[in-house]
């Protein structure tokens, strides 16, 4: 059983539907968003790896596809790298200005850096 989660925008019904992440990095960056934005996180158990993957294809078909920017495969790994740089980065800015959320154990920014090193 693989458990996927997507921020959702309920003060925004005609936002896309966000794609599912099921790395814990990811899934923990996107907790703190929701805690911290007031955002909802939804949750979806699947079955197996390609259920996610066909939930996925079907969000990338229906909400990002249709835009030409997004068409190719290459566009859609770059889109989601940004998308989760940008997650990173509000995070940031956020515990700069308040400072970090008393229940939160991990370093800062330590799983994006063992992921691409060149990130600060």
């Amino acid at each position: 059983m693989l458990h996927a989660y997507r921020l959702t925008y309920p003060d925004s019904p005609q936002a896309p539907e966000m794609l599912w992440e099921w790395e814990k990095a990811h899934v923990g960056r996107l907790l703190w968003n929701a805690t911290v934005f007031g955002r909802e996180l939804a949750h979806r158990s699947l079955l197996t790896w390609e259920a996610l993957a066909q939930e996925n294809q079907r969000l990338w078909e229906t909400y990002y596809r249709p835009r030409p920017a997004y068409e190719p495969w290459d566009a859609w790994q770059a889109w989601m790298s940004e998308y989760r740089a940008l997650v990173c980065d509000v995070q940031d800015i956020a515990e700069e200005h308040h400072g970090r959320l008393r229940n939160d154990p991990r370093p800062v920014r330590q799983d994006m850096q063992e992921r691409d090193p060149s990130r600060p």
